[in-house]
């Protein structure tokens, strides 16, 4: 309450000239930080309301007449609704605004700002000045939020535990401490280097909030806690943030209460490939290409005579994703084994199936995975938590169905039939102690041509937005697609790629990048030019969730999915003080 007083009380003298401000509809606000004539350094946040009775287009910062930021809008103030109801339902219902500058920009002294408004009719208005007293000799500790757990009730924890937040300072974050009861549980260092928690993950919503904040975009951290490190009962959980300089700030606290048995500690992971909805390849025989007829050919030219025999090709379907398990603190637990299923039926076990083809672990738990390591450290077998699986569809010309075949000690097992059409793949992990569950499933579809075409779906990978990524501004979706036959090239343009959002295409563009990672990570690729990317305009959409549908097109036109992911707009952007 303290900081929101002046802007209290220009809400007690603005409320005898509502009337009056309503008549000509004009914005009017207050300003509630910083406060007239005071001090300020680092990073100074300009946090305050605007009432109109007319759209407003965009909320700007200005120091001394000169726009430094726009703001961030449409942050609930129920205490400034309580003094003007009449606005509840109106276009400015959600009256706060956000935003800030830094003080190092300016010459030390006095200096004013002052917030101007645009109506989406493109009259503008500017709200009454403040000044305020820039000294940069002082120091500013760091600040921030911790999204996860949630401010208000104690929140319940078990097993693996994650904080989630940001952390920002006006030159840069030194290292962050994440404490239980006061005692240092785990720590994140810079960004990158090797710590027990993780700092500098993207958060688009900050940078839109701070722009001008160095490292802003990357302020997210992620400390994933294993609770069966602690008692039982209730705990403090607080975040302590230091800087370059040594100044520190502990930016939140929460009241957690852990509750561990073995009953309640299953295995936790992830799929990572490949992603819900995305097009199964089917194996079967393929008629090669007819000779030649006269003229030239390119090089190799094959042999004029009788069309090749047709030839067996087995096209693997990749799964791999990462597992683990806590409750080796309390019992025999760890991941014992992963199990793939479709549509419920086993068609690998890792204990059973493994078998190393190479250098490859196929239908095996154990991958190496550093990755997991970085952001579970310390836990049980977090280096090496990955599985990985390969199986293959076959066309029985008997029956018409589709063998299900997995690599085993002696070449290949039959391990079920199916048909063509959506299915469900999903993934299950046991551990020592008997405790199963299910750590994700996805819709796919299983596409067999039996035609003598030998169609087969193009494939890859949606790198950006993350899964639940929240995004805003323009935005570049970032991937890898493959297709035997071809990308579709229409007119001279590459256009085979669609991009899909919310049912809709709203950009079509071509796998061109070169993305030498792919074709080293998956042997069907043969190719390293398959990366694509396109930019997405999210001011475009409302804020909420969206689904990302991403479609190849291939040279004789024949669609298929290579995947879906969610993602959240938030150009909003509200940001926690």
């Amino acid at each position: 309450m303290r900081k929101r007083a002046p802007g209290l009380l220009a809400l007690l003298v603005l409320a005898g000239l509502c009337g009056a401000a309503s008549a000509v509809a004009q914005p009017f606000g207050a300003i509630d930080t910083p406060s007239p004539g005071q001090t300020v350094s680092g990073i100074v946040r300009v946090f305050g309301w605007l009432l109109n009775s007319e759209p407003v287009d965009r909320i700007e910062l200005l120091v001394d007449g000169v726009v430094v930021n726009r703001a961030d809008t449409g942050i609930p103030r129920a205490d400034v609704l309580e003094v003007f109801p009449t606005y509840a339902n109106g276009p400015t219902r959600n009256p706060g605004f956000l935003t800030a500058f830094l003080a190092r920009n300016f010459a030390n002294g006095p200096h004013t700002i002052s917030i101007r408004v645009t109506q989406s009719d493109g009259n503008v208005f500017t709200l009454p000045p403040t000044t305020i007293i820039v000294n940069n000799s002082i120091n500013q500790a760091p600040f921030g939020y911790i999204d996860i757990p949630g401010e208000g009730a104690v929140e319940g924890a078990n097993g693996s535990f994650p904080v989630v937040g940001w952390a920002i300072d006006d030159e840069d974050v030194d290292h962050i401490d994440f404490l239980v009861d006061g005692q240092i549980v785990a720590g994140a260092v810079g960004r990158g280097l090797p710590s027990s928690a993780v700092y500098g993950d993207t958060r688009p919503d900050i940078r839109a909030a701070f722009p001008d904040v160095p490292n802003s975009l990357f302020s997210g951290f992620i400390a994933n806690i294993d609770t069966t490190r602690l008692q039982n009962g209730m705990h403090t959980l607080s975040v302590r943030v230091t800087d370059i300089r040594g100044l520190s700030r502990t930016i939140g606290s929460r009241q957690v209460q852990v509750i561990n048995n073995g009953a309640n500690l299953p295995p936790f992971g992830r799929i990572d490939f490949p992603l819900d909805k995305a097009s199964l390849l089917c194996s079967g025989v393929f008629t090669a290409p007819p000779p030649p007829g006269p003229g030239p050919c390119p090089s190799p030219c094959p042999p004029p005579g009788p069309p090749t025999p047709g030839i067996p090709t087995i096209i693997p379907n990749y799964l791999n994703g990462w597992a683990l398990d806590v409750g080796a603190r309390l019992d025999r637990g760890q991941v014992s084994y992963v199990e793939l299923l479709l549509d419920g039926q086993i068609i690998a076990n890792t204990r059973r199936d493994c078998v190393q083809i190479g250098s490859a672990l196929t239908n095996c738990y154990g991958v190496n995975r550093p990755d997991v390591a970085r952001y579970y450290q310390g836990y049980v077998n977090a280096d090496n938590a990955g599985f990985n699986f390969v199986f293959a569809f076959i066309r029985d010309p008997s029956t018409g169905l589709l063998a299900i075949v997995r690599p085993g000690a002696l070449g290949f097992d039959i391990v079920g039939f199916t048909a063509s059409g959506k299915h469900t793949l999903s993934v299950r992990v046991g551990d020592e102690e008997a405790t199963v569950t299910e750590i994700g499933a996805m819709s796919v579809d299983i596409l067999c041509d039996t035609s003598t075409i030998g169609d087969r779906p193009a494939f890859g990978y949606i790198d950006t937005p993350g899964v639940y990524q929240f995004i805003n501004g323009v935005f570049r979706v970032i991937g890898w697609a493959f297709d035997y036959d071809g990308i579709r090239v229409t007119g001279g343009v590459e256009d085979g790629i669609e991009i899909d959002i919310d049912g809709q295409v709203v950009a079509r563009v071509h796998n061109d990048h070169f993305r030498p990672d792919v074709p080293a990570a998956d042997a069907r690729v043969t190719d390293g030019f398959v990366g694509f990317t396109s930019l997405i305009d999210t001011t475009r959409l409302t804020d909420g969730e969206h689904d990302l549908v991403v479609y190849v097109v291939d040279a004789f036109g024949r669609r298929s999915e290579i995947g879906r992911k969610k993602f959240v707009v938030d150009n909003t952007n509200v940001t926690r003080r």
